[in-house]
């Protein structure tokens, strides 16, 4: 069984998402400031949506 990557909206959505999540979580870590937590949260839902979106045009298929 072969699996697809995300392409178009569904892979800018996947990789920002990912970026805004990773680079928050650790300036939050760095500068003991846990409101950036909040835009982790923000950068792991747009990351979800991102999945998601990518599913729902392979017909489901994770």
């Amino acid at each position: 069984m072969s699996t697809q990557s995300p392409s178009g909206l569904a892979l800018v959505l996947v990789l920002c998402g990912s970026l805004a999540a990773i680079a928050s979580s650790v300036a939050s870590i760095v500068a003991h400031d846990h409101r950036l937590m909040g835009i982790a949260a923000a950068g792991f839902a747009v990351q979800f949506v991102g999945w998601k979106r990518h599913a729902r045009r392979n017909g489901g298929a994770a």
